[in-house]
């Protein structure tokens, strides 16, 4: 399948031009959502961002942007004092001329492998005087994101805090030098910088049986939220993949969007695909049938909770999915050595059955309150 990024792009725009008229019939996701009070989006790789095919497709779907990467401190200020903005800048702007909303993706990451190589270098110095280095740096980070990305209206303000084994604060260089008031930290420099962009709490999770992980959101919540941090909303990135074809908890799953629902806190997806690493069959047709029942049930569930705002996908299409690219676990990919297929789109960016079950899912969900 990765072979295929050499098709010749007569075909690949063809192949576009079929899927834009089948899909202009029912209408797009993104004018799907809005008609329900929701909207519709994806992520994106600045790959796809420069391949005229994609572009094309993220334009006419979605409604939301968020880039995979490209935002993230790490990536942003790989060398200390030394921003590389090509990228971000060219999501900036698409969005901007396409009209879409951009998510800011993301300012505080508390995985020690997610932050800059040279912070974690002077974790030390950063310590000193009780973290107020640490303070510092975050704020001229945040007042750099800010300055030259004023118009950005969400931004993931901390991002996957919590573990995912036991629901515990995951060890970081955040946690470790400034404790749990990082997250106090991070959101009140955010707000203070963007007083009018929505503020978000992201974070891995999903329907599945084990709940020590959505128990540790909701004390981290609870917490945070009680001790006056503003928080606006909750990415739930519902990677589903790993559920499918194993138990999961529906009961569970909506008592924790009750319980976020009862915080006052509105309720984003912001990452959603569905792996079918655990579907035995190898028919494509099969394979694809499965992931849209799961993911629709999954939609069903978690649109009836009118606090949820926004769908948006990991990627549109199976050419793109970052489930197919060489770096992705060999340990979660199929183990017949097939390509996954857990997107909207195949990989000749054609619509499958999981776009259709999207589509229903956001047409059959309650009307949004503006």
């Amino acid at each position: 399948m990765l072979g295929r990024r050499s098709f010749i792009a007569s075909a690949a725009g063809a192949a576009l031009a079929a899927t834009a008229a089948r899909a202009a019939e029912a209408g797009t996701l993104e004018a799907i959502a809005r008609r329900r009070g929701l909207r519709f989006g994806t992520a994106a790789s600045f790959d796809q961002l420069k391949r005229a095919d994609s572009r094309a497709l993220i334009a006419r779907e979605c409604g939301v942007l968020t880039a995979e990467n490209e935002f993230k401190w790490k990536h942003l200020e790989r060398i200390e004092g030394k921003y590389r903005e090509t990228e971000a800048d060219a999501f900036y702007r698409f969005a901007a001329d396409e009209g879409m909303q951009l998510r800011g993706h993301t300012f505080v990451w508390s995985q020690d492998n997610r932050i800059p190589d040279w912070m974690l270098a002077k974790e030390a110095d950063l310590a000193r005087d009780g973290g107020k280095p640490l303070v510092a740096l975050m704020q001229r980070h945040c007042d750099y994101l800010a300055k030259r990305y004023p118009t950005i209206p969400s931004w993931d303000a901390v991002n996957e805090v919590v573990q995912l084994q036991d629901g515990a604060l995951r060890s970081s260089l955040f946690l470790r030098v400034l404790g749990e008031r990082f997250i106090d930290i991070a959101f009140a420099m955010m707000r203070e910088a963007l007083p009018k962009c929505q503020m978000v709490y992201n974070d891995y999770m999903s329907w599945d049986a084990k709940a020590d992980h959505r128990d540790g959101v909701l004390r981290m919540l609870e917490g945070a939220l009680g001790r006056g941090v503003k928080i606006d909303a909750l990415g739930i990135q519902s990677h589903i993949g790993g559920t499918l074809g194993r138990k999961r908890d529906e009961l569970a799953w909506r008592k924790f969007l009750e319980a976020v629902q009862g915080m006052g806190l509105d309720v984003l997806i912001t990452e959603l695909d569905c792996s079918d690493r655990n579907v035995a069959a190898t028919e494509p047709a099969v394979r694809d049938a499965e992931v849209a029942a799961f993911t629709k049930g999954y939609l069903d569930l978690t649109l009836s909770f009118t606090n949820v705002r926004q769908v948006v996908t990991w990627s549109l299409t199976d050419f793109d999915s970052y489930l197919n690219r060489p770096g992705y676990p060999g340990e979660r990919r199929r183990p017949d050595g097939l390509a996954m297929r857990g997107h909207p789109y195949d990989a000749e960016m054609r619509p499958k059955p999981l776009r259709t079950a999207i589509a229903e899912a956001l047409a059959a969900a309650p009307v949004r309150k503006a």
